[in-house]
């Protein structure tokens, strides 16, 4: 999978994950309370059978999140990820994050 965009956040999701997950059309998955679990949520924009473009939600620590638009073929129309880009940011700045990072090349570890 290539990278198309990638943004990081901090802050205490919490009571306001499923607000967010919801916001930006992810799937349900993790549990905050296991400190395990690192993927809360996915939305697949594409089939497999399409060429695989997907948007994944990734928790690090209890306040360090990045969220990853990734595809397998063809990227996105640039102007459908810059409105997913600008869905994501206003879904973050609604549950209180702050976005530490954003880069459409740039690998976060």
């Amino acid at each position: 999978m290539n990278d198309q965009l990638r943004i990081r956040m901090k802050g205490h999701l919490g009571g306001q994950l499923s607000r967010f997950r919801e916001q930006v059309g992810l799937s349900q998955r993790g549990r905050l309370d296991d400190d395990w679990d690192e993927e809360f949520g996915e939305r697949e924009l594409r089939s497999k059978q399409e060429g695989h473009v997907k948007l994944t939600l990734w928790r690090y620590a209890d306040d360090d999140w990045m969220i990853a638009l990734t595809y397998e073929r063809d990227s996105l129309p640039s102007d459908e990820a810059e409105a997913l880009r600008r869905n994501i940011l206003d879904a973050a700045a609604a549950a209180g994050m702050t976005v530490t990072a954003q880069s459409p090349t740039q690998t976060f570890q």
